[in-house]
């Protein structure tokens, strides 16, 4: 193999190297794939046997590359099929399938996916009277999915930090749920990683008895010569025993890049690439550093970002490709112009012949998808979105629409059923499949036949459920002549319980979730903002219109939209990376986290580094996100930046940053003798707050209260005297306090 012609020094150095474990520290488009398949390829030509090497990453995808890239190398030259080639959780299926019964898993054994498990933790948690408001089978799972990562049981919840009663509810479901999967000869994805360790434990201890040493899985501990790990930054600490398990007796060569672990919110743990020369003795390390991707100047910029942190092994990217066009920093006034802006210039640039497949646009979170979306349809794009759905076409922003549609056309069968159960009031599939088939047999609509479930043959309990959501809709309709449809949605998503049902589950799916509900409020404040007198009913037409209009177009040739954490691993000849301001990049969850903190930097290197030609970051003086607005200051990650790499352009905000006439107080309209609450942004006056005239609110201004001193603003609700701030003080934390004990800084 001419290794001196494909490889650079140090992937050459990587490849050979023996004697000892190997960490490859394996920078942003340095060409780390390269590394693996020619270190196994070379292997196999030094006389290694196939069956004696085992080759492992976190993806389906990454695994068939791996493996015909490894296929190409050899030419035929050697039975590439034998060698171990999958994902964490596909070895250990092999494993269990093979040798489970130990573990108590027949070579049948079912793999619940996520839609399965939810089930079973539903049923369990009916059966321990556990209320589903206060408690979802997703929530629940999501507590024992992180205790599994770290191979802790139902007995050592303490350690994963659950406090009283969340600690007792979770372990008590969790012993019964295991015992359910396995009584079903079953495991779930976590099950998969916890049981094979739990197989190799077993086979690690001393061997007792004539027929010790026949023992597969002990085979299998010496099964191995050589093993490699790709993306090894993300693995949890039960992945990393299973490595350390089967390369017991082995070469272990793990690559990955500390700079790149943006996981730790799913179970990934830094420590596991940080520490790894710690646990593994005379452990050599190999840097790559030269980066085949990007420009110098894009280079530079991530490296400046990512040199804050503490916690890394360090190294620093070049190029030979020269510094390129200077990273374009632009501020707009507000997310509708930042959209607006990028949209046009990605219009402009493929009707000079640019390909969209070649732009990519990132944000931090989904919810600011949505005004990207609809700028770029404005402007004829068509757009994919990566790693999520478009921003109307999520579940929950569906189910709320539903529940308008369904108070402005009780006779839609499609939306009630859809909304009959969400979020679950124990009005389950028998029961709607008999409603169903009463009104088609009775020819009504099923909002009639609820009026009539007990002729439908629903047991007396889910009539008394069926009754209560009934009252809840027509209590709710009767508001829609008096309510403002923003203001219609907010009293949908507090008296439903779907707010509440969001806020209990402390889960990143349901955090975003909840983020995009608020979205969701804020794009009907600017419905309302824009057009005063609009309906019900011209909100919905609108929103048909943008789901249809979107669906069209070619979807091959299409720009490329997703958050930064779903663009790992890809690359663009072009990068717009939006919504460059505190509190939104980095988020506000993680502000006064300083070890997530660490994460959300390398998640800023991530979003930089996949930039090959151009990288323009935007950000805004005013931004309405998640029904709120609040003032925009750069990111800390825009501050870091070295000045000679970087392009200001001249700030597109209004003079002065005054407020856009969306956010002021709202023309007159027909319904102007309903007392409205307070839509952020407003002007408030004297009465409202602190006596103080004119008072813009935002999230992020400063406001004294006489006790605790100087708070930052991060929300509110309420109206007149009963408007209440939450607020965030250095000294005391969060507090919840009546507006007019407070004036503005």
């Amino acid at each position: 193999m001419a290794l001196a012609v494909s490889l650079n020094p140090e992937q050459q150095a990587a490849v050979v190297h023996r004697g000892s474990p190997l960490l490859v520290l394996a920078g942003a488009g340095t060409g780390k794939t390269r590394v693996i398949t020619h270190r196994v390829a070379h292997l196999l030509d030094e006389g290694t046997p196939p069956w004696r090497i085992l080759a492992v990453t976190f993806t389906n995808k990454a695994a068939e590359e791996m493996r015909s890239r490894i296929d190409l190398l050899c030419d035929g030259r050697h039975d590439t099929k034998q060698i171990w080639v999958g994902t964490f959780h596909s070895i250990c299926a092999r494993i269990l399938r093979r040798w489970g019964q130990p573990v108590g898993l027949s070579p049948r054994f079912t793999i619940f996916d996520t839609a399965d498990s939810v089930q079973v933790m539903s049923r369990v948690l009916e059966a321990q009277n556990v209320s589903d408001k206060l408690f979802s089978a997703r929530g629940v799972l999501g507590w024992i999915d992180r205790a599994k990562n770290r191979g802790l049981g139902p007995t050592q919840l303490d350690d994963i930090g659950l406090i009283e009663p969340v600690r007792s509810v979770v372990a008590k479901a969790y012993a019964t749920y295991q015992k359910r999967l396995l009584a079903a000869d079953g495991a779930d994805f976590g099950d998969l990683l916890v049981h094979a360790v739990a197989l190799l434990r077993q086979a690690d201890k001393p061997a007792t008895g004539q027929l010790a040493d026949t023992d597969p899985v002990r085979g299998l501990l010496h099964r191995f010569v050589h093993v490699v790990v790709d993306e090894f930054q993300d693995t949890n600490p039960v992945q990393a025993e299973l490595v350390d398990r089967l390369a017991a007796h082995a070469e272990l060569c793990v690559v990955g890049d500390d700079d790149q672990a943006i996981y730790g919110w799913r179970g990934a743990d830094v420590d596991q690439i940080l520490r790894f020369a710690d646990r593994h003795a005379g452990t050599e390390v190999v840097r790559l550093e030269h980066n085949y991707r990007s420009t110098g100047c894009i280079l530079r910029c991530a490296d400046a970002v990512i040199r804050k942190n503490s916690s890394r092994l360090g190294k620093t990217l070049w190029t030979d490709a020269g510094e390129g066009d200077k990273v374009r920093v632009l501020e707009l006034f507000g997310e509708r112009e930042e959209a607006k802006f990028v949209a046009q210039e990605i219009s402009a640039a493929i009707d000079d012949g640019a390909s969209p497949e070649q732009y990519a646009v990132f944000y931090r979170t989904h919810a600011q998808s949505r005004a990207l979306e609809e700028a770029l349809r404005n402007a004829g794009l068509s757009c994919r979105i990566v790693g999520g759905v478009a921003f109307y076409e999520r579940a929950e922003v569906k189910d709320i629409i539903a529940y308008l549609v369904a108070l402005q056309n009780p006779g839609s069968d499609t939306h009630l059923a859809r909304i009959l159960n969400r979020p679950a009031r124990g009005i389950g599939g028998t029961t709607l499949e008999r409603l169903l088939g009463h009104g088609t047999a009775r020819e009504i609509t099923l909002w009639e036949a609820l009026h009539e479930a007990r002729d439908a043959a629903v047991t007396p309990a889910a009539c008394r459920k069926i009754a209560a959501f009934v009252e809840l809709m027509e209590e709710l309709r009767a508001q829609v002549p008096t309510l403002r449809v923003d203001e219609l949605v907010a009293e949908i998503v507090e008296r439903t319980g779907y707010r509440e049902m969001l806020s209990v589950d402390a889960d990143e799916e349901a955090q975003n979730r909840l983020e995009n509900l608020q979205e969701l409020l804020g794009n009907v404040q600017e419905f309302v903002a824009d057009r005063p007198g609009a309906t019900l009913a011209d909100y919905l037409e609108q929103t048909s219109l943008v789901a249809g209009e979107r669906a069209e177009g070619d979807r091959t040739r299409a720009v490329t939209l997703m958050t930064v954490h779903s663009a790992k691993g890809l690359e663009y000849d072009e990068v717009y990376l939006t919504g460059m301001e505190e509190r939104v990049f980095p988020h506000a969850r993680v502000i006064d986290d300083p070890v997530q903190l660490e994460e959300e930097r390398r998640l800023a290197y991530v979003a930089i580094t996949r930039a090959r030609k151009r990288l323009t970051l935007t950000m805004v003086a005013r931004r309405q996100l998640y029904g709120q607005t609040q003032a925009g200051t750069p990111s800390r990650f825009v501050l870091d930046m070295p000045r000679d790499a970087i392009a200001s352009a001249p700030s597109a905000a209004r003079p002065g940053r005054s407020p856009s006439p969306a956010l002021r107080r709202r023309e007159p309209s027909w319904n102007d003798d309903v007392v409205y609450d307070v839509d952020p942004g407003v002007e408030l006056s004297s009465d409202e707050l602190g006596g103080e005239e004119g008072v813009v609110l935002y999230v992020g201004m400063h406001v004294r209260h006489k006790d605790f001193g100087v708070g930052e603003l991060i929300g509110w609700a309420g109206v007149g005297p009963q408007l209440k701030f939450n607020l965030r003080f250095p000294k005391n934390g969060i507090k919840t306090i009546l507006a007019r004990f407070c004036e503005p800084v």
